[in-house]
């Protein structure tokens, strides 16, 4: 064990500068609020990672790419909600039923078919491995998140 001066206060800073970089992180406090979006089905291809909280009014320039009409598959940090439109700007289609499977599930029900969803939810950890079965792969083209704690 080298007992120099120097060297213990080289470590010292070496654990001071680490301990900031957690805290800035968000890691020291359990923040898991992100989402991980993927160009391929069972989050293969491409991934970038969106930190909350964030409103994206389009996805032409996520991560200096065009993310439009692209994302596969996605992945919900355990901190955070997500909202997926199909319109830039955060736009739905008046008078259409939205579809929150999430919420259709707590609430014993299965989702309305037959319609055409504008806006939907992806809640807390919730890992959807192909948004072709919601009909809304390839279809995202602006995105909410929102952290809960």
């Amino acid at each position: 064990m080298n007992k120099h001066p120097a060297f213990k206060s080289s470590r010292i800073i070496a654990l001071l500068q680490a301990g900031v970089v957690l805290l800035l992180s968000g890691a020291a406090f359990g923040k898991e609020c992100w989402l991980d979006v993927y160009d391929q089905p069972d989050f293969g291809g491409k991934r970038v990672r969106i930190e909350g909280p964030a409103e994206l009014s389009d996805l032409k320039n996520l991560n200096n790419e065009d993310w439009s009409n692209r994302i596969e598959s996605l992945q919900v940090g355990a901190d955070a909600e997500a909202l997926a439109f199909r319109k830039p700007n955060f736009m739905e289609e008046p008078g259409r039923p939205l579809n929150h499977p999430d919420t259709f599930q707590r609430w014993g029900q299965n989702e309305i078919p037959g319609y055409q969803e504008w806006e939907i939810s992806f809640g807390p950890g919730k890992k959807e491995h192909h948004l072709g079965e919601l009909n809304f792969h390839k279809n995202i083209n602006s995105l909410k998140l929102r952290c809960r704690k």
